[in-house]
């Protein structure tokens, strides 16, 4: 936490021995870092309703096992396409208005969803606090013109209105909330570390395929395959390399849509697209068949990509995959304090192919030791951090 809280009010204190009732608002329902805060919520011991829109990429068999209120379907980075939904949820939030009323806190993630959480606390007149998650800060609040002006004065109101914040990577706030927004409230760094509901119980050969892959090294690309950039800069690594390489990906690339993606995959024998994923089942199977996993990105090059903390580097740094990222960000300096992973600079393709070249399998043998040594402390959560969360939202000052 950034900033020490004032003790619990005492008409609270009588209900600290009850679970903390949270409605959560979600843009999509498929998420799984959205699923893994849940999840991990309900693990804590909290009572839970979720209100989530559904995007159509990914994980679209999926059902909450939570109480899931449907809010409508919705789309990425295209707030105008957004708006109209967003005004047609207002009226199921209308319908089920006794939630907020009886919530101890509304824990909202981005922006939109912020704007229904404050919404619905005043069509229910609820005295429930609102906590605001930041999973990722949107190109256009970078922006130099009236638009992005228009968005940051935007938020900024909104903030006025929040309980605590709740940014998924501490550069959110030393690069952004602070300095840009000028937010001094209260706050709580929570990662996107792996969790133990994402693990599927003892290591098995499948986390070592790496060891029998000796003529070759394999890069892993997982995830929302959503940066155009690295498609090019993976695509000359792999024309540079040739069998010295192999490109291995999986997941479901929201930009260039997957028949697009498909003719890249298609020109190079030495890259591999094995389709969707699950979480938990195959993260074992993916991250210890690679031998770095590309971490790199540049969707926002010189904005939110340059403060996150990407999911891939946690839940490869758990299964040993050595982390590749860009020289200068949020995670260079995390990842290099802790002397994990290998940091580039621009171009970074021609760097990367050179250090591929050159890097000694002995050496990367006993990095990927380092990697398994360090794992738990920086990309494990036990459980302890959602509880100190939790503990965090109770004890912030009533409404």
């Amino acid at each position: 936490m950034d900033r020490a809280l004032e003790p619990a009010h005492p008409d609270r204190v009588s209900t600290a021995s009850r679970p903390l009732q949270l409605v959560v608002l979600g843009g999509d329902a498929t998420n799984p870092t959205l699923i893994l805060r849940i999840r991990s919520f309900l693990r804590a011991g909290a009572g839970l309703t979720a209100f989530t829109f559904r995007r159509h990429k990914y994980n679209t068999e999926f059902q909450p096992e939570w109480e899931n209120i449907h809010l409508g379907e919705t789309v990425d980075r295209n707030y105008l396409n957004r708006l109209p939904r967003l005004m047609r949820a207002i009226r199921r939030l209308w319908h089920h208005r006794d939630r907020f009323r009886h919530a101890d806190a509304i824990y909202a993630r981005q922006i939109d969803l912020l704007a229904l959480a404050l919404i619905g606390k005043w069509l229910s007149g609820s005295r429930a606090k609102v906590v605001y998650e930041v999973e990722d800060i949107q190109a256009v609040y970078f922006r130099a013109d009236a638009t992005g002006a228009l968005f940051r004065a935007t938020e900024r109101l909104a903030l006025r209105f929040i309980n605590l914040l709740v940014p998924l990577s501490p550069g959110f706030h030393s690069g952004f909330y602070g300095p840009v927004m000028r937010y001094t409230g209260p706050s709580f760094v929570l990662e996107n570390k792996i969790q133990p509901g994402e693990l599927t119980g003892r290591a098995t050969s499948a986390g070592r395929a790496w060891e029998e892959i000796k003529d070759r090294w394999v890069i892993g690309w997982f995830g929302t395959l959503r940066c155009p950039a690295s498609m090019a800069l993976l695509e000359n690594i792999a024309e540079r390399l040739g069998p010295k390489v192999e490109i291995y990906t999986r997941g479901y690339p929201t930009e260039t849509g997957l028949a697009a993606y498909m003719k890249i995959v298609d020109r190079h024998p030495n890259w591999t697209y094995d389709g969707e994923y699950t979480i938990p089942e195959d993260l074992e199977q993916m991250y210890g068949r690679v031998h770095f996993s590309w971490c790199l990105d540049l969707l926002d090059e010189h904005g939110n990509s340059q403060l996150l903390r990407a999911c891939r580097v946690y839940q490869g740094g758990y299964y040993g995959a050595v982390p590749l990222v860009m020289e200068g960000t949020e995670m260079d300096r995390w990842l290099g304090s802790a002397g994990v992973g290998h940091a580039f600079a621009p171009p970074y393709d021609a760097p990367i192919a050179h250090f591929l070249e050159h890097v000694d399998p002995a050496d990367y043998c006993a990095e990927r030791q380092q990697v398994m040594k360090l794992r738990d402390a920086l990309f494990l959560e036990d459980g302890r951090e959602a509880r100190a969360l939790l503990d965090t939202i109770r004890a912030l000052p009533s409404q």
